[in-house]
């Protein structure tokens, strides 16, 4: 499996039974990629800082470079 392939999977295995077979697939690869497990250890990490800061204001430029870097699009508010 091709990491951006791998990438997109685990996006989609989010709302996915941890059992099911995409799950499976996914955790499969991370067993073998550095890159994609450092990837999505890293994203580990920022939802587990959002989380920590709770309701305080995140400074629109550091939200702005998140999403970004993530190469997501910013749900609207």
């Amino acid at each position: 499996m091709e990491c951006f392939e791998s990438l997109e999977k685990i996006c989609e295995a989010l709302g996915e039974d941890i059992d099911s077979p995409m799950c499976k697939e996914v955790e499969e690869h991370l067993q073998h990629c550095p890159r994609c497990c450092a990837q999505v250890d890293s994203v580990r990490k920022v939802v587990r800082l959002y989380r920590q800061i709770g309701d305080a204001e995140v400074p629109a430029a550091v939200d702005e470079r998140l999403w970004k870097v993530l190469n997501l699009s910013k749900p609207e508010d």
